[in-house]
């Protein structure tokens, strides 16, 4: 257990020991206080080879304090618990116990409430995360004094625990004060409350869930997001699963309810991009990915090219998709496929020699958003543009009559479907 000699942890360790389990003590020395440190660990290991308990000591070096970009309290945590976690699964030990009291639940549920305006925040202290546990965590700082006393146990009380540097004892001795002058059993009401709403958390969670699961759909960009959202369920989805914070969930809703299409959101490598049926989600880096062209000899072939699946030859594809189909002997090779760009403009088999941008066409065929930006065209040998996907292959370059030998391409965005 994490043990460092206050009245919280010496509590713990014996109560522990006297329910008849085997328990080992892990200290670790921050080194922050001088002589004040040296003196604690040495009065940690007097306590305990007096009590009979296994003691495991980490003492931290300078340098680890130098090295770390993250704020004292932070740095500390994480050097306790990453040591604790590998000494844990070094000797064996099943569970990591720490003395966690009704109090520390309580303030950490102020401190939240101070920080963030998330309800998900709003969880307090869990009882238990993986192998760690909290044994005492509904259990009264006052009780626990009770039980020193009557035991005649020794404990240590850290000076650390008293200064107004950190924000936690600042909620400990200026907030909390007149709280629980004005309900003094404000620890219980608000422990009751917390476990009241995890109970309603988990099922809410669980119906959120199944309100995700219908609304997004696997791409080969990402996800999608169509179809009805109930903002609760969306705010859930983007906190929980997308690890959004709240004003980044906020401008995100704005974005699926009241943008345009084309209007985007970055967050930390991921982009979300606004289309007609929703929200593309997607790796930020695939929307300027620019891949090599692709080289179509006159016999064919398949190709996996960038996020789609090419098929090309003669006589007919052997599997639906998007499908290019030209007179053969019309065709100057090798035919250049490329990602379309803007300015390309294409004269279509029909449209009587009129050409047409590019860009126009998308809309028509429903690619918006990433499957836009990987649309493809194809080029012959002198560079000319003789086909879109989804699209009409160029004038003159259609078959015209029914034993044409033809030369099709087929295009699948993702994975090919079984045929």
């Amino acid at each position: 257990m994490a043990f460092s000699g206050g009245p919280d942890s010496v509590s713990l360790a014996c109560i522990l020991r006297d329910l008849g389990y085997p328990v080992a003590l892990a200290y670790v020395n921050h080194n922050l206080r001088g002589a004040a440190s040296i003196a604690e660990e040495a009065w940690i290991a007097d306590f305990a080879e007096r009590q009979g308990f296994p003691l495991f000591v980490r003492r931290i070096q300078p340098e680890e304090w130098i090295n770390s970009t993250r704020g004292l309290q932070a740095t500390a945590r994480r050097l306790r618990y990453e040591w604790m976690e590998a000494l844990a699964k070094e000797r064996g030990f099943p569970w990591i116990a720490t003395a966690h009291t009704q109090e520390d639940l309580v303030e950490t549920l102020l401190y939240r409430w101070t920080r963030s305006t998330s309800p998900y925040l709003l969880q307090g202290i869990p009882y238990r995360r993986g192998r760690w546990i909290r044994p005492l965590l509904y259990t009264s700082r006052r009780d626990l004094l009770r039980y020193l006393r009557e035991n005649g146990l020794p404990f240590l009380l850290d000076t650390s625990n008293y200064t107004p540097r950190y924000l936690r004892n600042q909620i400990r001795w200026w907030a909390l004060p007149p709280l629980y002058r004005i309900n003094p059993s404000l620890a219980a009401r608000w422990t009751e409350r917390l476990q009241l709403y995890r109970m309603e958390r988990k099922r809410l969670h669980k119906l959120y869930r199944r309100w995700v699961a219908r609304w997004l759909t696997p791409k080969p960009y990402g996800l999608l997001a169509s179809g009805p959202a109930p903002k609760d369920a969306f705010f859930f989805w983007a906190i929980c699963q997308q690890r959004l914070s709240w004003p980044e969930a906020q401008a995100l809703w704005r974005l699926w309810k009241t943008a345009s299409s084309g209007a985007f959101f970055h967050h930390q490598g991921t982009l979300y991009v606004r289309v007609p049926q929703g929200l593309q989600i997607g790796d930020a880096s695939l929307w300027e990915t620019e891949w090599p062209p692709l080289l179509i000899p006159p016999d064919g072939g398949r190709w996996t090219w960038g996020l789609w699946h090419i098929e090309a030859g003669r006589g007919h594809p052997s599997a639906p998709g998007f499908i290019l189909i030209w007179d053969y002997a019309k065709l100057s090779f090798p035919l250049r496929l490329r990602q379309w760009r803007r300015g390309d403009r294409i004269r279509p088999h029909g449209l009587h020699s009129h050409s047409r941008k590019v860009s126009d066409i998308w809309p028509e065929i429903d690619l918006y958003g990433f499957e836009r930006k990987h649309a493809l065209v194809v080029e012959n040998a002198e560079g000319i543009l003789i086909g879109a996907i989804g699209y009409r292959v160029a004038e003159g370059l259609a078959p015209t009559v029914p034993d044409t030998e033809i030369f099709y391409l087929r295009a699948q965005y993702g994975e090919y479907p079984p045929h």
